[in-house]
């Protein structure tokens, strides 16, 4: 046959009509048959329908990466003074890898604790000050009150003069001294007549003359006492007394605003819980710097490259080693636009990488949001939690996603399909009859293809 390579024999499906009717259509398909066989012909092998499983799958092409790749830096600059790993060497999440000069650091720490220490103790006083402070305010106005009674007091006694007590009694005195001396007076001049004529001795009028000299001066300090006392409160003192209750007054409004100060005290309190805290901060601070001397690794991994050697200068963030984890490998790839519409998150992949034996089985984690700018194509992660010893980051692989599975599908082999126009064919023999029938074409795969109906 010119037009046809090959015929196969799916099962026989020509029908033939009833005795004696005349199937036009069948008679129409005998001529085509003859007209072809007459023509040069070629062999051709016979195949039956059969059903199988398939999978319509997207291949895909890239390289193993990992996503634990780091360069483990410094977190403070400083001078390296030990490095702990080399080349080759695997570490584990937490293990120290380098440390750098802790002397300034060390110093810093021990300020900060005094810091603290000082901020406590002022704390532990503000607090003593604020429970204290109410009952030593509140004696101190009740002095003050005190104080001013007693001022008003002496004031008033100033302003009120003796009591008549005290005038009667320097009266009785006046009196009582006034009569002494009088009868002195007259025992005198008794005495002194009698030495004029002779009757007694000069030593008896000198006794007379004495009594009488001292009754006097008594009269007379009766008579300054009763002036006094008439006369006890002057016009100075008075002014004095005054003077005292206007300063005890002024006590008591001193002792009073002191004692309505005693609401700041617990701000001094919470002034204080503030500074402790700040130094406790500047303390937690230092102490973190201590930690961040300390380079550690991140996650578990193997040190790929030469380290930084000890005696050099860090700055922040400044790469001490490179830290290759094991695990999080995973495959990339890239994914054409007009496949996103199939391939999805969670698709299955069937990973190939070279120099690795067997496939590697994955799923899609995730698509890369827009496209390259070359071949607009997507990049796609595909897990491989499977992943042994012998993968390692930058291998080149394969993969297919399945886009889709088909169980029982029913297939044929791919050179049995001819094209009519826009349209699929096979051709279906029955003893000595061949007939054309148009089919649906599913998933193609290997060297089959998938059928749906016409067979």
């Amino acid at each position: 046959m010119k037009r046809t390579t090959m015929m196969v024999a799916l099962a026989a499906v020509l029908l033939v009509g009833a005795a004696g009717c005349v199937n036009r259509p069948a008679q129409a398909q005998s001529k085509r048959t003859q007209e072809l066989l007459g023509k040069e012909s070629k062999p051709v092998g016979v195949a039956t329908v059969r059903s199988q499983t398939l999978k319509e799958t997207l291949p895909m092409t890239g390289q193993v990466a990992i996503s634990a790749d780091s360069q483990v830096g410094a977190k403070i600059s400083g001078k390296l003074v030990a490095v702990f790993v080399k080349d080759g060497d695997p570490v584990s999440a937490g293990q120290t890898i380098a440390e750098l000069d802790t002397s300034s650091l060390r110093i810093q720490v021990q300020q900060a604790m005094a810091g603290v220490s000082a901020a406590r103790s002022q704390y532990n006083q503000a607090v003593a000050n604020a429970r204290i402070a109410p009952s030593r305010s509140r004696a101190a106005v009740r002095s003050a009150e005190a104080q001013i009674r007693a001022a008003k007091a002496q004031l008033s006694k100033a302003l009120a003069g003796a009591r008549p007590e005290e005038r009667a009694q320097a009266e009785a005195s006046v009196r009582a001294a006034k009569s002494g001396m009088e009868l002195a007076k007259r025992t005198r001049d008794r005495q002194a007549n009698l030495l004029k004529e002779g009757a007694t001795s000069q030593a008896a009028y000198e006794q007379a003359e004495n009594a009488y000299q001292g009754a006097l001066a008594q009269y007379e300090q009766a008579l300054e006492g009763q002036r006094l006392t008439n006369n006890a409160t002057r016009s100075e003192d008075i002014e004095s007394a005054r003077e005292a209750v206007r300063q005890a007054e002024e006590g008591l409004r001193t002792a009073q605003a002191n004692q309505r100060l005693d609401v700041t005290f617990n701000d001094q309190v919470r002034a204080a819980q503030a500074n402790v805290e700040s130094a406790q901060s500047a303390l937690r601070l230092a102490q973190q710097a201590m930690s961040d001397a300390r380079v550690t690794a991140p996650f578990a991994g193997t040190i790929y490259g030469n380290p930084a050697q000890p005696g050099s200068v860090v700055a922040p963030g400044a790469p001490v080693a490179r830290l290759v984890g094991r695990e999080g490998l995973y495959f990339e790839a890239d994914v054409p636009s007009s496949a996103l519409s199939i391939v999805k998150v969670g698709a299955t992949v069937t990973v190939r990488v070279e120099g690795v034996d067997g496939p590697l089985l994955g799923s899609v984690i995730a698509i890369s949001p827009s496209a390259s700018s070359v071949g607009r194509l997507f990049r796609a992660r595909v897990s491989l939690p499977m992943a042994g010893e012998a993968l390692k980051p930058g291998l080149f692989a394969r993969g297919e996603a399945t886009l889709r599975e088909v169980q029982g599908a029913r297939v044929v082999p791919i050179g049995a399909l001819q094209r009519r126009g826009d349209k699929r064919v096979v051709y279906v023999v029955s003893g000595t009859t061949v007939k054309e029938v148009t089919v649906e074409v599913g998933i193609e795969k290997d060297d089959v293809a998938q059928v749906i109906g016409g067979v």
